[in-house]
């Protein structure tokens, strides 16, 4: 696998590179088959290393005892916000007690999960989710009301920090 937008290797974990439109599909479909101790995710989708891949993904394979293992095996981090892989961790398990997440992409500076359930209070839901992502707001949404009505509709949390 990659990281580091596919300029480093992590020889832990097996990819493949799919179209991008293919990746999370891969991922549903392979999780039932990988056994414990094993994650799955699509990882890096931006490649600024040797190997080009326009228009896909790499999904991967590692060695994981939880979802939050996928963060770890990807590196993430919000570096530009002062956050390292084990702060995005400690949020998202809160946000996971909350909401409950399913983790279905990780690499570099994005993270994307999906909610098995509504948050209890989605004002403060989402403004919590802004303070801890400004991007998903200022560069997205446009608004926290209307980033709390997109959770809502899509159940996605599409984090990223440039």
């Amino acid at each position: 696998m990659t990281f580091d937008f596919g300029r480093e290797r992590d020889p832990r974990a097996l990819s493949v590179v799919v179209p991008g439109t293919d990746g999370v599909d891969l991922v549903h479909r392979l999780r039932p088959a990988v056994p414990a101790g094993w994650v799955v995710f699509v990882g890096t989708d931006q490649w600024l290393g040797d190997e080009q891949h326009k228009d896909s993904v790499e999904v991967v394979v590692g060695p994981g005892s939880d979802q939050f293992d996928i963060l770890r095996l990807a590196r993430s981090d919000a570096i530009n916000y002062g956050m390292g892989t084990e702060d995005l961790i400690r949020k998202l398990k809160s946000y996971d007690a909350t909401v409950g997440l399913d983790i279905l992409e990780a690499n570099t500076d994005t993270v994307v999960s999906q909610l098995s359930r509504h948050p209890p209070d989605p004002i403060a839901f989402a403004n919590d989710v802004y303070a801890f992502c400004p991007d998903i707001v200022d560069q997205g949404t446009g608004t926290v009301a209307a980033l709390r009505d997109e959770l809502h509709q899509t159940k996605v949390l599409f984090l990223w920090w440039d």
